[in-house]
């Protein structure tokens, strides 16, 4: 049985084991062999064992059929873990096709994991049972913790998926709890920025003050609720966050931990790239449209997105703890590691540019590639 503080240990020696090797991954079977199976040995299962660790493990009892997974974790000869590879530093979430095709076809698979040996996403069905959700409940970055170690929540998500510890029901259960306290924590920042009717009309209600016309609400009750929501939560919650040193132009807020830094880090980043877009933008329609970027917290990560999550991606942030940030952009322009906000400039402003094309001209969509040709 694999402890928390071993779990911890362990995932930083081979954080910095793996990192100081990728480079030499240059292809999916050493990516498997040199990254993947030492970090699902790291969760305790025996990877020399094909009874456990099952490679190329197809969907169902067809060896030839087309629906196959790179490693299966087996229990009792069942599938219940899938793990599909990719080649070492290469975008993840344009891969998660056949990892969704393999979770869907076998009901026992109740975890999904698409890596390429430095990032992990872990998957589970959070949504509707048996269909795997379309993004992870975690992100873990060995490229950030070898630099500045893991986060309590990242180790404790990831030491329910150890061999000791796996269990499918609890761990799909553990999962829909992180992510509905995500987007709880979403929302009443959401509202914190400018408050919907529907919250308003809740809030009135529930101090007594019903049947109030909407065009009262608007002008009059939305905005003392808005002040009243700023000044008992996120004004408290940024004043105990403020570290000596460190002005309000920092685009990373320090590690305290808790759930107020975390909102208050997803306010900072939706700030500053909303103030990065509003420097780069070259006409009124890439202005305007920036109030239209928002961002999504996944543990591990930050996605950030222009209008529709999906179709409008634009990049993830992971925080490094030592200043240096990691921004996963599509490809072809990949991760950027920095701790100066202006060096995604670039990559900011053709993917910005690319998603309003994409989103406005549905029919003859933007060709991302050829912008940073």
């Amino acid at each position: 049985m694999t402890s928390i503080n071993e779990l911890r240990a362990g995932l930083l020696a081979l954080a910095r084991r793996s990192v100081s090797i990728m480079t030499a991954c240059s292809n999916e079977e050493s990516t498997k062999l040199y990254l993947v199976l030492p970090f699902l040995s790291l969760l305790g299962y025996d990877v020399t064992d094909p009874y456990e660790i099952h490679p190329q493990r197809p969907a169902g009892f067809d060896p030839a059929s087309k629906i196959k997974t790179d490693f299966a974790v087996l229990r009792n000869g069942t599938p219940v873990i899938a793990v599909d590879c990719q080649t070492a530093s290469s975008a993840l979430a344009e891969h998660r096709g056949r990892l969704r095709a393999y979770f869907n076809a076998l009901p026992d698979v109740r975890l999904a994991v698409l890596t390429n040996g430095t990032l992990f996403e872990l998957f589970v069905d959070s949504q509707i049972s048996g269909a795997m959700d379309d993004e992870p409940f975690l992100t873990v970055d060995l490229e950030i913790i070898a630099r500045g170690g893991a986060t309590d929540e990242i180790v404790e998500a990831l030491h329910a998926a150890t061999k000791s510890e796996f269990d499918p029901e609890t761990i799909a259960e553990a999962a829909h709890i992180q992510l509905v306290k995500k987007r709880l924590t979403t929302f009443f920042v959401d509202q914190a920025k400018g408050v919907s009717p529907d919250f308003c009309n809740f809030v009135l209600d529930s101090i007594g003050v019903n049947a109030t016309r909407a065009s009262v609400i608007e002008r009059y009750y939305a905005p003392l609720i808005r002040n009243a929501f700023e000044e008992s939560l996120v004004v408290p919650m940024l004043e105990r966050l403020r570290v000596p040193g460190i002005g309000p132009a920092s685009f990373a807020i320090q590690q305290t931990g808790g759930r107020a830094q975390e909102a208050a880090r997803r306010i900072d980043i939706i700030a500053r790239i909303r103030q990065r877009l509003a420097y780069l933008a070259d006409s009124e329609t890439m202005l305007n449209a920036i109030e239209n970027v928002r961002c999504k917290d996944y543990v591990g990560k930050i996605a950030v997105y222009y209008d529709m999550e999906r179709a409008g991606f634009l990049f993830d942030y992971i925080q490094g703890v030592d200043g240096f940030d990691k921004f996963l952009f599509p490809d072809p322009i990949g991760e950027i590691i920095t701790n100066r906000l202006a060096d995604i400039d670039t990559a900011l402003k053709v993917v910005f540019g690319a998603r309003l094309r994409e989103l406005s001209r549905p029919a003859t969509p933007f060709k991302l590639s050829a912008q940073v040709a």
